[in-house]
């Protein structure tokens, strides 16, 4: 498959996720504007959300963008490291949404440094299923690490 089809295939994706993260918005604003926020409707809305980018990003993108034909078992390793790190992160991501209506909660922030510390950490992982490093290239970047320390 070409760069130029994987790229529109992202694009898409991309346009999906804000149209959903839209919605999710759309209803805080307008709850907030009528001063009539369902919780249970927002929460529901919330999770759904969630789950539809964590199956969009995480399993229909790379099965259009074909990764996983061909996919050695460094690769393999890489996408299941990414995956947990990606559902980690989103986890958080979502008991901060859920979490943050609760007034006087500092727990919801605790949800905010999970999505962060996880998106940070799921980087390079995505890289390497994706096929843009290799493993000599992680090799060579541990042993730079490691002269680094020494």
């Amino acid at each position: 498959m070409s760069e130029e089809k994987k790229s529109q295939i992202r694009k898409t994706i991309s346009v999906i996720e804000v149209i959903l993260a839209g919605i999710m918005i759309g209803y805080l604003i307008y709850g907030v504007a009528t001063k009539n926020l369902n919780t249970t409707w927002n929460n529901i809305i919330a999770i759904a959300v969630v789950i539809a980018c964590v199956v969009l990003n995480d399993f229909v993108e790379p099965y259009l963008t074909e990764v996983f034909v061909n996919i050695d078992e460094f690769r393999k390793e890489a996408y299941k490291k990414y995956l947990l790190w990606d559902i980690a992160s989103m986890a958080g991501l979502l008991f901060f949404v859920l979490s943050f209506a609760e007034e006087g909660s500092m727990m919801a922030y605790l949800g905010l440094a999970l999505y962060f510390v996880g998106s940070k950490q799921k980087r390079p992982y995505q890289s390497a299923y994706i096929g843009d490093v290799t493993k000599d290239d992680v090799e060579a970047a541990k042993n730079t690490e490691e002269i680094i320390e020494e």
